[in-house]
């Protein structure tokens, strides 16, 4: 498949260039990506270059992961990074620290499976983090997704294992409002 721009007022998905391999490198040195993310650590300047020129436009060439930058319309600031892995509809995404908490990563979770269910790519999408990864969570929540529970991660960790994660599923009829059953300790934060 043709990689796909995705778009609102809010937030433009488009492909990630090497010229974001600068931000994309320092907004994976954070601390937190090392506790919950799969990407490799340390995270190295030609990590990011690999996945912007290689990994990236693989997975879509070969329909096995459709891979967005997140960005501000206004300016086209480089915000983050979301995918879409297929066929199991596992969605992933991070976005640097200096951009939370603006609602970006609801939004793009929203563009991204209105695409995706609107396009017959998938009916339901799965999510997934690591225990105690509180910000994934409410943004998942947000989302509308319906917490399933705990369970081994789909996603090996960089380790190879399958840890302990918060899973969730949206499906393609679900009216996408807050859905009880989350983790009160991950809400809390």
């Amino acid at each position: 498949m043709q990689p796909v721009e995705l778009g609102s007022p809010l937030l433009q998905l488009d492909q990630p260039v090497l010229a974001d391999a600068t931000l994309m490198y320092e907004f994976c040195q954070d601390p937190v990506f090392e506790r919950f993310l799969t990407v490799p650590w340390p995270y190295n300047s030609r990590d990011a270059e690999t996945f912007i020129s290689l990994v990236i436009p693989s997975g879509w060439k070969s329909n096995d992961e459709y891979t967005w930058a997140l960005r501000a319309p206004q300016t086209g600031e480089f915000l983050g990074i979301i995918g879409l892995r297929l066929p199991s509809g596992s969605v992933g995404f991070w976005l640097g620290a200096p951009h939370r908490g603006h609602g970006y990563v609801p939004e793009a979770l929203r563009l991204v499976a209105d695409w995706a269910f609107e396009n017959g790519i998938v009916s339901a999408i799965h999510w997934e983090c690591l225990v105690g990864n509180a910000a994934s969570a409410r943004v998942a929540q947000k989302a509308g997704f319906t917490f399933a529970g705990e369970a081994p991660s789909i996603a090996p960790y960089r380790d190879g294992s399958h840890p302990q994660s918060w899973q969730g599923w949206l499906h393609a009829p679900d009216d996408r409002s807050i859905q009880p059953g989350w983790p009160t300790e991950a809400l809390s934060r």
